[in-house]
This record gives structure tokens, C-alpha cells and sequence, in this order.
């Protein structure tokens, strides 16, 4: 029985992944002076707020004078330019699971510094009873699955992860977690096909979609 729907934020709960491109480029380019492309830039997600700023810089994640604070002042100027509003849909689709007594949680590869700011500019905070954040040096979704299920004393088959990358799906395969493949991101078709053939336990191609088929679990 279905108990939990955890979802991924970037991609997911909103259109932020062009932000966070565009966050980093602008940093590095301030410390640096050179930019860096968004390909290069998208090759290190995966990894939390400091673990991409430090790849990108060539610094460890756990040096004092890495730029994240200044990292995150950009990525909150910027958020009303690239991401204003979350998906048309989610709000909604997180009210209807609400109300059907659903516990619903976030988990995450950012970190404070940015899945905090997004959570509050799309006043869903209110909404989630838990947000799980990302390590600067690999994707611990999977753990943070597990976490949440001793933090809860919820049964992994209890629960689906919400998200929208290859990555997502892996991860929740990992923890023995359902997955929901979130295929509404513009900037995520180019992994649909990937994520489809991965066969997830849902692909939805609207939240709306996503709550008819998550009625049916």
C-alpha cells in the first residue's frame, strides 16, 4: 500500500535546471573570469551545490574559501528569470496527495543553499513533512531513501520517488524504492527515452497524469 510519494526537486517540482546551469557559469565566470559551458557544467550533477562548484573551480568541496555563498546570493537573484513558479500542476497534485493522507517528502540532490530557496519562492515548504539533501561527492538518493524509511519506520514498498533523470531511477532501484518517472521537464526530454527504457513503475507526462496513475498503486 502506498504511503509516501517522495519527489526530486530540479526537473521535477520545477523548471530550475537551466537556473542552475546558469547560476554556476555566472559564478565561476566572477571568480574566474572564464565561463564555462553548459555541457561542462552538466556533467558534474549528480553531486550536491559544493561537490559542482568545486569540480567547476578545481577546489575540494570542504575548502573554506570556495565561493558558495556566493554561488548561492546568484542562484537566488537569477531564480524569478529562469524558474518563477513551479510546474503548472504541482501545487495541485501535491494538495490532492495531501488530502488523501499521503506523507510527502523531498529528497534531493542539492543542498540547503539552494533546495531552501526554492522550496519557500514556490511556497511548498508547508507541504513536505522532509527534505533530504545531496553529498558533494557522489548521488546518495538511495541512502537518503533508506534514511527516510528508518526515519519513519516506513517500508521501502510503502514508498515511490518522484524524479526525472536516469539517475532517479537508478537510485530508487537501489533502495529497493517504486519509482515515478517525471517526463514534463522541458529540459529533460533528451533523457526520456533513457528513463523510459528503464523501465520505471510509472511515466507520467504531467502531474496530473502522475496523480491518476499514483491512485492506482
Amino acid at each position: 500500500m502506498l504511503k509516501a510519494v517522495i519527489f526530486d526537486m530540479d526537473g521535477t517540482l520545477g523548471d530550475t535546471l537551466t537556473l542552475c546551469v546558469e547560476s554556476y557559469r555566472r559564478c565561476v565566470r566572477e571568480v574566474t573570469g572564464k565561463e564555462p559551458e553548459a555541457e561542462e557544467v552538466e556533467r558534474f550533477f549528480g553531486v550536491s551545490d559544493r561537490g559542482v562548484l568545486g569540480q567547476l573551480l578545481g577546489m575540494s568541496p570542504e575548502d573554506p574559501k570556495l565561493p558558495i555563498e556566493e554561488f548561492a546570493k546568484i542562484y537566488d537573484e537569477m531564480h524569478e528569470q529562469y524558474a518563477p513558479e513551479p510546474f503548472p500542476g504541482v501545487r495541485e497534485l501535491l494538495r490532492r496527495l495531501a488530502a488523501r493522507g499521503l506523507r510527502l517528502a523531498v529528497i534531493t540532490g542539492k543542498e540547503p543553499y539552494t533546495a531552501l530557496p526554492t522550496l519557500r519562492r514556490y511556497a511548498l515548504t508547508p507541504m513536505f513533512e522532509i527534505c533530504l539533501y545531496g553529498d558533494p561527492y557522489c548521488n546518495v538518493k538511495a541512502r537518503r531513501m533508506l534514511e527516510y524509511t528508518q526515519q519513519t519506520g516506513l517500508k521501502a514498498d510503502e514508498m515511490i520517488y518522484v524524479g526525472d533523470m536516469p539517475s532517479d531511477v537508478e537510485q530508487g532501484r537501489l533502495a529497493g524504492v517504486r519509482v515515478a518517472h517525471a517526463a514534463w521537464a522541458p529540459g529533460s526530454q533528451k533523457y526520456v527515452a533513457d528513463c523510459r527504457a528503464m523501465a520505471p513503475d510509472i511515466s507520467a507526462n504531467s502531474p496530473k497524469e502522475l496523480y491518476t496513475a499514483l491512485m492506482a498503486c
